[in-house]
């Protein structure tokens, strides 16, 4: 097959590409950035430079569908948030060739927060107290009244990207704002805060063909960067009955196609499932389930295909993968740690010297290109985070990031 992959910021995305080619199929890849990573793999027949989705989305579907038109592609895997705007010309994208894609409110059902809460309690799933204001007004009274602890969330985003946990009033406010002018955010999109819900946090990933699951894993962070909480740099497969359960529901009632994933919490004490996130995409966890003996990628490709694929192996139970520049900045922070608590540091750094072996989003012996230009990539952007307010959680999904037309307007306003 010829296979024409976007969303190239995402480990997943890397992956996908890797696989694909492992299995023969040939892969061309569509981004734009010059230093998107996962576009450098060795296995990448052809890279295309389209509009950069975050400044001009429009131009860049454009860009896109004619690439899909003219290409003679039989398929496409979107990787990341592009599958959203994607949507909206779902019909001419099935038209010129083969792909597992939702209408949009379909997929911003899962993808906004909000929604997700909505349809959750609805289906009698779990999910922790959400107060998402409407309008200024709505939030300032939020702000006054919410019991604390709390987190704040914008409805759409990925990763830890506006993510804060505030333990006090006037550290609520002050985050809140933060948050708002950090990602340009308008009044007609402001952020939720929701109950904090103390335990670890649970994720999956599935695979679906029209609200049945072919494969699944499921998985606990082992480490995070920030260190507070965020982006998973280490994960272990762990199954989770109560999770698998409540996803099963949300993934019945949307009729969902393609790759989508959950984010529960795990109550301490109760061990309660509370759903606090979803994604309408792929997750760096393809890459655990491949290591598990569970292949969603050539289970997708032959999905796409229209062949009929049987329900995938089960994941193996504690399979770690890791994303490992990330990792190594954990081992950094690790060492600044220790002049507060010289023990326990030390006891978490010899878990992570033990985990050396794990297998690694990016960096790879056999196709070295995509953690150069990785790096290169981090030194291009540091000024950003040394001498701006950047949200530094947004640095590798920034240009990947599904946003409307008319928050994008906004944003552009304010730049």
């Amino acid at each position: 097959m010829k296979v024409l992959v976007t969303g190239l910021f995402e480990p997943a995305a890397l992956f996908a590409i890797r696989r694909m080619g492992e299995l023969g199929h040939t892969v061309v890849a569509a981004e734009g950035h010059r230093l998107a990573y996962a576009g450098f793999s060795k296995y990448v027949a052809r890279r295309v430079r389209v509009p950069n989705m975050r400044h001009e989305p429009q131009r860049y579907a454009e860009a896109v569908l004619r690439e899909l038109e003219t290409g003679g592609y039989d398929a496409y895997f979107p990787s990341y948030e592009e599958i959203i705007l994607l949507s909206r010309w779902r019909d001419r994208v099935l038209a010129a060739t083969k792909t597992a894609m939702l209408p949009p409110d379909t997929l911003l059902t899962l993808h906004d927060k909000a929604r997700l809460d909505l349809l959750a309690r609805e289906l009698g799933v779990d999910t922790p107290k959400t107060y998402a204001p409407k309008n200024k007004a709505e939030a300032d009274e939020f702000l006054a009244t919410v019991p604390l602890p709390a987190v704040i969330k914008m409805r759409q985003t990925s990763g830890a990207a506006g993510f804060r946990k505030v333990a006090t009033r006037e550290e609520l406010v002050k985050q809140y704002a933060d948050v708002i002018a950090a990602n340009s955010l308008p009044e007609t999109d402001l952020p939720m805060i929701q109950e904090m819900i103390v335990g670890p946090t649970t994720c999956t990933l599935h695979l679906c063909d029209h609200g049945t699951v072919l494969g699944e894993v499921m998985y606990q962070g082992v480490r995070t960067m920030p260190r507070t909480g965020g982006t998973t740099v280490c994960r272990e497969s762990r199954p989770d009955p109560a999770c698998q359960a409540a996803a099963a529901k949300v993934i019945r009632r949307l009729g969902f196609h393609g790759f989508c994933g959950f984010d529960f919490v795990m109550q301490e004490g109760t061990g309660k499932a509370y759903l606090v996130d979803g994604n309408c995409r792929i997750t760096p966890a393809v890459a655990m389930a491949f290591h598990g003996g569970c292949d969603m990628i050539e289970a997708w490709l032959r999905m796409v295909a229209g062949e009929t694929v049987a329900k995938l192996p089960p994941t193996r139970d504690g399979v770690r993968t890791k994303l490992g520049f990330g990792d190594f900045v954990w081992l950094l922070e690790s060492y600044l740690g220790s002049f507060k608590d010289w023990r326990g540091e030390r006891a978490l750094r010899k878990a992570w010297w033990a985990d050396r072996a794990v297998p690694d989003d990016i960096t790879s012996r056999t196709d070295p290109l995509p953690i150069v230009m990785l790096w290169a990539y981090i030194f291009a952007n540091l000024y950003k985070l040394v001498f701006t307010n950047f949200d530094s959680a947004q640095l590798f999904i920034y240009h990947n990031q599904y946003v409307d037309d008319r928050t994008q307007r906004d944003e552009t306003a304010r730049s």
